[in-house]
């Protein structure tokens, strides 16, 4: 017997981002692998910036990934694996320790504000300099944060978002009430999704990780009867504990 939400949610990440948040969903809840509960649909891809491909190496020692690109990226400066690791969750770290590091170290709660913290706790002295390697697009200014307690932080912008072409498809799959919602890990992707889509059915859902990401789809007014679910903390694991418990989505 195939396990399936009423309707399938749509997650609108890179394939390899949906595919890891499908498994880490099934393997918190023990659901195995027949399912049929989520649907894919990008919205956008990952474009590596050409200047970190030149880059001859990093004066600071200390290094800060909230994503796994950051990681990525640094597979094109010369000695950085000699370097300590801050990343944002164990996703990020385990790519980080895969890839050769070392000394790497992550909040047990995956957030950067909790981030913010680890490093404060294990650095101490204010007089150490970071280096963060970041997307074009931030939901959070972590050097500012970082500022305010002394900390020197430069940053390299290594990657960024290109927006597809919205695929009529995913038009077709809302419109004839195929979709029983749709989650959002990012602002900018909530924005992309709504000023594509004006009218949602009845009851859709809208999975939220944060209130800045759920402030976006209230302030986008889209027609339709919708409800905006929201994770008690930015995190992966929250938002996929607020989904499972959401007993609209499941069959009665």
């Amino acid at each position: 017997m195939t396990l399936s939400f009423k309707k399938p949610l749509i997650l609108t990440r890179i394939n390899q981002d949906n595919q890891e948040f499908v498994n880490l969903f099934l393997n918190t809840y023990k659901l195995g692998d027949d399912i049929n509960l989520f649907k894919f649909f990008p919205l956008f891809e990952i474009i590596f910036e050409k200047g970190i491909q030149q880059n001859k190496g990093i004066d600071s020692n200390c290094l800060i990934c909230t994503s796994r690109y950051g990681v990525q990226a640094l597979s094109f400066v010369s000695d950085s694996a000699s370097k300590d690791i801050f990343c944002v969750g164990q996703s990020t770290a385990d790519l980080a320790l895969n890839s050769g590091f070392k000394k790497v170290f992550y909040p047990d709660v995956g957030n950067v504000s909790k981030l913010v913290e680890l490093i404060c706790l294990k650095l101490g002295s204010s007089a150490s300099s970071l280096h963060y390697l970041r997307g074009k697009e931030v939901s959070y200014d972590l050097k500012s944060e970082l500022t305010k307690f002394g900390y020197q932080v430069s940053e390299s912008i290594v990657y960024r978002q290109q927006r597809l072409t919205q695929n009529r498809d995913i038009d077709t799959f809302i419109s004839k009430e195929k979709a029983g919602g749709v989650v959002f890990f990012s602002a900018n992707v909530a924005k992309i999704f709504c000023d594509g889509i004006k009218i949602v059915p009845e009851g859709f859902l809208f999975f939220c990780i944060s209130n800045r990401v759920a402030q976006v789809v209230y302030e986008k007014q889209l027609q339709g009867n919708y409800k905006v679910r929201i994770a008690s903390q930015p995190t992966k694991e929250e938002i996929i504990n607020l989904i499972y418990n959401e007993k609209s989505v499941w069959p009665n």
